[in-house]
């Protein structure tokens, strides 16, 4: 909250001098929190106040500006009394900006001031992030600064058991670079904020069957075939950041969901295959669906790829409206051959190349594009397959390797990994060069 300069002097006048002002003895000493959630035009702080000799905290809060050790009384905010840590959020900021922050705490003896840190806000317009093949060699060029803004995040990457290749590969990576560090959890509440590691898992608060407990195995029912519970995950959003366990990044991973063998009755006249797929809790029940509404007069469902576009969108949309900090990005889905094969691979490599083209029309969307990251080696050799006279991409036999890691191998775990890496750090305002 920006309070009024007017105001501020009645406030906390025994500090007219500024956040220059050396720290008496008997006043509160207290330290900066780290910034997180940056975005173009805000971002958060705050302050854990160490001791408190005499008098009550009367006033507390962070202040800012753009130049390092001037008075920052006519930027700050007000984050209640007393002596528990606190957290401020700044607003109004202006995107691609250098701000220097402290934290203060005012007594009827004065006011005392944490230790100055730096940030620089977002810059608008830097274009869509598209973690896809072309990255994962790019995870190592992240700048260590970056590396230690990816351990704020927490990455929730929902889903079932295609999902844990993630959570693996993550671990795996930290282990041979531990740099890298991450934290995963797979029941119970989400660890708290730190600064040490990432945090990963596929927890949501709430999904079609609960209205508000923390699930571990979350489906295409959850996300986006069924209203009910597309409610429920905002809900959860909602509960997420307002109960200090901020996501910093959210996307579904998919299972078979695309390419389930349940087939259409009739071709499609464009494409000159039938369609496939599951949609569990759907409208029209559990059915194969293709692309968009014109394809309901083949599958009989008025689930199609639009529905997850829309309900992906309806997510952006939802946490911009509310101020929450959360990146909701889109993902493509898995390639390895159980499913991904024949017709049922044709028509699902059209799947993932249409949410391709959607996510290109907007410049701030962000896609992790599971399905490329697999097709390549790391030699950059592509995978391929064939039906019915179409070539399409599939997963390199080396990374489907065992299948032991979420239905693929270690290599393809550890290449889903760096890219998510990449990604994070992206999303945290490293510009990728």
């Amino acid at each position: 909250m920006r309070i009024p300069c007017f105001l501020l002097a009645l406030i906390i006048f025994p500090l007219a001098t500024g956040c220059n002002r050396e720290k008496q003895s008997s006043l509160p000493v207290l330290t900066t929190s780290d910034i997180t959630g940056i975005t173009t035009t805000s971002a958060k702080s705050g302050g854990v106040v160490e001791s408190t000799d005499h008098d009550e905290i009367i006033a507390k809060g962070v202040c800012w500006d753009v130049v390092s050790g001037l008075p920052l009384a006519d930027k700050m905010t007000m984050d209640g009394v007393g002596s528990d840590d606190f957290v401020s959020s700044m607003t109004g900021l202006t995107s691609g900006t250098k701000y220097y922050v402290k934290a203060y705490a005012t007594t009827n003896e004065g006011t005392s001031y944490g230790n100055e840190i730096s940030f620089t806000t977002l810059s608008s317009g830097t274009g869509q992030i598209i973690a896809d093949h072309t990255v994962v060699d790019r995870y190592d060029d992240i700048p260590q600064n970056y590396i230690d803004e990816v351990k704020k995040m927490w990455l929730v990457y929902a889903g079932e058991s295609h999902a844990r290749a993630i959570r693996v590969g993550l671990e795996n990576l930290e282990a041979l670079d531990p740099r890298f560090a991450v934290s995963v959890v797979e029941s119970g509440t989400p660890e708290a904020l730190t600064s040490s590691n990432l945090r990963a898992s596929s927890g949501t608060r709430g999904d079609y069957t609960y209205t508000d407990r923390w699930i571990y195995n979350y489906g295409e029912e959850d996300w986006f075939t069924n209203s009910t519970a597309l409610s429920r995950t905002k809900a959860g959003i909602t509960y997420c950041n307002t109960h200090s366990l901020e996501i910093s990044a959210i996307g579904f991973g998919w299972c078979y969901d695309d390419t389930y063998n349940i087939q259409s009755q009739a071709v499609d006249p464009v494409y000159g295959c039938h369609w496939y797929g599951r949609s569990v809790n759907g409208p029209d029940g559990s059915t194969c669906w293709g692309l968009n509404a014109d394809d309901f007069s083949i599958t009989g469902n008025r689930v199609s790829m639009d529905t997850y576009l829309s309900a992906t969108q309806e997510y952006i949309d939802y946490c911009e409206a509310n101020g929450y900090m959360t990146k909701v990005f889109f993902t493509t889905g898995p390639v390895e051959p159980t499913y991904y094969k024949d017709e049922r691979g044709y028509q699902g490599s059209i799947k993932h190349q249409y949410i391709r083209e959607y996510v290109k029309k907007d410049p701030e969307r962000i896609l992790f594009d599971y399905a490329d990251i697999l097709y390549y080696d790391n030699d950059g050799k592509l995978s391929t397959d064939t039906w019915n006279g179409h070539t399409f991409p599939v997963i390199t036999p080396t990374n489907y390797g065992d299948e032991s890691i979420g239905h693929i191998g270690e290599a393809g775990a550890l290449r889903l990994a760096k890219a998510m890496w990449w990604m994070l750090a992206r999303m945290a305002g490293w510009d990728g060069k």
